[in-house]
């Protein structure tokens, strides 16, 4: 919602979750795939959240951030 200023219709929001669920199955698989996502950045992780399921949120928020809606042009 803070990202396109609405709520995402039932429709993205479903996509979205499909998404989620196959990234965090996917990394879950390949821990040292989501283990090299997390660990670029600026910031150390936050070690609370396992590495699968951050690097799953990463790339659903990226997502987001890409679509054409989140774009500020």
């Amino acid at each position: 919602e803070l990202v396109l200023s609405h709520d995402p219709s039932p429709q993205m929001a479903s996509v979205l979750q499909q998404s989620l669920n196959q990234m965090e199955k996917h990394y879950a698989a390949d821990p040292a795939a989501a283990h090299d996502l997390v660990a670029v950045g600026e910031k150390p992780r936050d070690a609370a959240i396992p590495q699968p399921e951050l690097a799953a949120w990463t790339m659903v928020v990226s997502e987001v951030l890409n679509l054409d809606e989140a774009l500020n042009k």
